[in-house]
């Protein structure tokens, strides 16, 4: 109870240090629904907004809840959570018991320890086929919109991010976020098997 499936969006030549731009994640309610929550941050001010937000959001999901996790692909989430409580200095504490917690599991470590796999990377996209997960917007699709909200962002243009490229790149974000939450599944279907 209580598990989120999290991935950023995020461009690393944005200013001078870089900006999250899209903190999104699926979360279940207590009725058992998946609901993906996005916050977008096209400035330094709403960068730091979002980040305190999502760990306040954590930490009350947390004490509701203590065996949750919070599920990601590769090491970039916990990363950029070190990152950005350096970069606005505020939820030290916090961050450091979601890490020392063990809160964060990267599927992507599981992945490479559990399985072998007929791929040519290990990446998320090209294990989907594996456990069956279908995007709705396809990558070839959600590849555009990514770079002119990144164009955008990089040229100190945030009015350049429309409504119409954020709700393409949030549908690219839920698909993240929805991928990760299948393969997590799909996982523990296949060590079911192993030990049956």
């Amino acid at each position: 109870d209580g598990d989120m499936f999290f991935d950023f969006e995020g461009d690393p030549f944005v200013g001078r240090s870089g900006l999250e731009y899209l903190f999104g994640h699926l979360e279940q309610a207590n009725d058992g629904r998946w609901t993906y929550v996005e916050r977008w941050a096209v400035t330094l001010a709403e960068e730091k907004a979002a980040f305190e937000d999502f760990v306040d959001r954590v930490m009350a999901r947390w004490q509701a809840n203590p065996s949750m996790h919070i599920y990601h692909y590769a090491a970039y989430e916990p990363s950029a959570m070190k990152r950005l409580m350096g970069r606005h200095a505020t939820r030290q504490d916090e961050v450091d018991r979601m890490l020392r917690g063990g809160l964060f599991v990267d599927l992507y470590a599981i992945v490479r320890q559990a399985l072998r796999a007929s791929v040519e990377r290990y990446s998320i996209k090209n294990l989907e086929p594996l456990y069956g997960f279908a995007r709705e917007i396809p990558l070839d699709a959600a590849s555009p919109q990514l770079r002119q909200v990144e164009y955008a962002l990089e040229m100190n243009d945030p009015g350049g991010v429309t409504e119409d490229l954020r709700k393409a790149v949030a549908s690219y974000n839920r698909d993240d976020c929805a991928a990760a939450r299948a393969l997590r599944d799909w996982l523990e279907q296949l060590r079911a098997q192993v030990v049956a």
